[in-house]
């Protein structure tokens, strides 16, 4: 997150547009990165096998292709036979689409800090590499990110989304969730997760309009396809950056380092239902998502996914070269 992204967010907090609501881990990291942004990350993972075809698409469709045809933005082949992260392999056919839902809190850079939080959803492309990319390089790729504050207020959304979609590259648009104010809902044994893009908001006079991103249904259970140590690895892969100060040109990539390694940070499997909608890809309104389309039946709906809920403390590291990048990553997170 850069400078300016960071400094927005603690005037927002200032101003009093960001109400409190706790989240589940302390930021501890804070610390030792009194120089970048900290934070912490009560968030619901979960891995979607999409083909592989559309899963590119998507990827173009955000990242475009160069004047030769070539995607800036190349999926990579998947370690598929490493048993310690896919224990049954992968079908060579699909690829990985992570859906991720959850409530951030605790965010500090020196001596600001933001004793509220923000409601955030991402989908991501993980195992993914640059046009240019050394051999060994290993990055993920944001598709649409959504936030917002607690109780659906988009104004404190505004501004972060904005600053990070158009100066770092990372496209985050203002979001509506349920729950609301909380990191999941829980009805009975079933937990949920809800996200959409808020295009036209009508709180006063009746329904706005909202595109479906993602929703989560799910339970506690095992994880049979997937393992933690995956999920580890996939979430602290560096960002790519596209933005006015992380161009595909500038070749700059962001760690955002996700830390599960302590008493604080449990790690719960979880097993259920993804729907991705039309919001989950896309760089305008559209009424059907390639993602979307992707799913069996073609309306979604991906039955039987794997992830898993934890409280994640995070570093969000300065811009660098995505090769050192995705050198640098700190074993420690993983």
């Amino acid at each position: 997150m850069s400078s300016l992204r960071k400094l927005i967010i603690v005037s927002l907090a200032a101003i009093g547009l960001l109400d409190g609501v706790q989240a589940q881990c302390l930021n501890e990291v804070a610390a030792n990165n009194p120089n970048v942004r900290t934070m912490t990350s009560n968030s619901t993972t979960f891995l979607v096998p999409v083909n592989k075809t559309a899963v590119q698409a998507a990827l173009d469709a955000f990242y475009g292709k160069s004047l030769t045809g070539q995607s800036n933005v190349q999926l990579l082949p998947l370690p598929s036979s490493d048993k310690s992260l896919f224990p049954q392999g992968f079908p060579s056919d699909q690829h990985p689409v992570l859906a991720n839902a959850g409530l951030t809190d605790d965010i500090r850079m020196a001596v600001a800090q933001i004793d509220g939080p923000l409601l955030a959803g991402q989908i991501i492309v993980p195992f993914v590499k640059r046009y240019d990319s050394q051999t060994g390089t290993v990055l993920q790729a944001q598709l649409n990110g959504y936030m917002a504050g607690p109780n659906n207020n988009q104004i404190a959304g505004l501004v972060p989304s904005t600053v990070s979609t158009v100066i770092e590259g990372f496209p985050e648009r203002l979001g509506q969730f349920s729950p609301a104010a909380a990191a999941y809902m829980l009805n009975g044994n079933t937990l949920s997760n809800k996200v959409a893009w808020a295009v036209l908001r009508n709180p006063i006079t009746g329904p706005g309009v909202y595109i479906e991103s993602a929703d989560f249904q799910y339970i506690s259970g095992k994880l049979k396809t997937t393992t933690v140590k995956l999920f580890k690895y996939m979430l602290n892969q560096p960002a790519i950056l596209s933005g006015a100060i992380g161009t595909l040109d500038s070749k700059l990539c962001q760690r955002n380092q996700a830390y599960f390694n302590n008493d604080t940070s449990t790690i719960y499997p979880r097993v259920g239902n993804v729907t991705l909608g039309p919001a989950a890809d896309g760089i305008a309104p559209q009424t059907t998502g390639t993602l979307q389309s992707a799913a069996p039946g073609g309306v979604g709906v991906f039955l039987k996914v794997e992830g898993f809920s934890a409280c994640a403390q995070g570093v969000g590291y300065n811009p660098e070269d995505c090769d050192a990048a995705s050198q640098n990553v700190d074993k420690t997170a993983l």
